[in-house]
């Protein structure tokens, strides 16, 4: 029967809120039980920029076009911003211009392609890490949100997107990353950041990571690979410049203080929870973010990392109109659900544990 009950019912692994205090459990339940009210109070926005078809995407798909052309990027994208109306002040409002270089030589079918190997290397790396280290069914649980959540991104046209391909580099490189090799995730990480500024923080959660292990030599290389992607951030501003009139949009800005709705916006839109109930995001988002966070494991701390620092930075910065930077985290969030039973079981531990006091035999 003891088999048979842990056959059906598996005991989670442990995570690192296992020895933690009554009180502070009962502290994380009540926040998450917050976060989770929160979301189920708050009406969701919707915002058609994220399709892969209209706003934002036919910008930067017909600026691929005229580089595709031979026009030289930068006039190529002040062009079109000015057809659209787009701002090109200030000049972070100008993507980098790597992607577009290098889908206008392969082509949109040959990006297309490029873009759903590189979904399908992602989620395979992830699964693979994972999965050693993890019990059924939660391991099943893993490998679905894994191969899901990358396969959101195979749709026809979602390489116009520098959100898309920055979130599936930075989900390879956490997932490429060992104590021992570190130089291919180095390279994902750089190329990431090159493509989108947005993921420029990786370099520098990473480059801690490595200084906090006692990796000095991996840390070094993490922080020269930041300041090559600052000198080369700074050339590509330098460019916009050139190419910018006073007669310019200039964007109203980004600080828009759009807070927890804003971050469940991002989660819903940039993945398949667009298909389900608001509801579903409103409890799944604050689950797999505490899910990934209370994983044990140096992968799973980074990856926490990375995640926390675009949720906490976009409860301040991004307009409702910016909810495809959801695609940064889309392909690695939605897997720490497979992680959740395991820190609910161990708050829920904790918190029964306030109620035992220790039997002293009498002296």
């Amino acid at each position: 029967m003891q088999r048979m009950r842990q056959f059906l019912c598996p005991s989670p692994t442990p995570t690192r809120l296992a020895k933690l205090s009554p009180g502070v459990a009962l502290a994380i339940l009540l926040g998450l039980a917050v976060l989770i009210g929160a979301g189920l109070a708050l009406p969701p926005t919707i915002s058609p920029t994220g399709s892969a078809t209209g706003g934002d995407a036919a910008l930067y798909r017909q600026t691929t076009q005229r580089v595709a052309a031979g026009m030289d990027y930068y006039q190529a994208a002040a062009i079109e911003h000015r057809a659209s109306a787009y701002p090109m002040k200030p000049y972070t409002a100008v993507r980098p211009p790597l992607l577009t270089e290098v889908t206008a030589k392969l082509g949109p079918v040959v990006a297309d392609m490029l873009l759903r190997l590189l979904a399908i290397a992602a989620a395979t790396a992830t699964v693979m890490r994972l999965a050693p280290g993890m019990r059924a069914p939660f391991r099943e649980t893993a490998i679905l949100l894994a191969a899901t959540s990358a396969g959101a991104f195979v749709q026809s046209g979602m390489w116009v997107w520098h959100e898309v391909w920055a979130g599936l580099l930075i989900t390879l490189a956490l997932a490429c990353r060992t104590e021992r090799h570190w130089l291919a995730s180095l390279g994902l990480g750089l190329a990431a950041a090159l493509i989108r500024e947005l993921a420029f923080p990786f370099l520098l959660i990473m480059a801690a990571a490595a200084w906090i292990g006692g990796k000095r030599r991996e840390a070094a290389a993490w922080v020269g690979a930041a300041g090559i992607v600052l000198a080369l951030l700074a050339l590509h501003w330098s460019m916009v410049a050139r190419v910018t009139l006073p007669s310019d949009v200039t964007s109203p800005g980004w600080l828009a203080l759009g807070g927890w709705r804003f971050d469940l916006a991002l989660a819903r839109q940039s993945s398949l929870l667009l298909a389900l109930p608001p509801w579903v995001s409103a409890v799944a988002t604050p689950l797999a973010l505490l899910g990934w966070a209370t994983r044990p494991g140096g992968y799973a701390g980074r990856a926490a990392a990375m995640l926390l620092t675009w949720m906490s930075a976009f409860l301040l910065i991004g307009r409702p109109d910016n909810v495809y930077w959801g695609f940064l985290f889309a392909p690695i969030l939605p897997i720490g659900l497979a992680f959740a039973p395991s820190m609910l079981a161990d708050l829920i531990r904790a918190v029964r544990d306030r109620g035992r006091v220790p039997a002293f035999s009498a002296s």
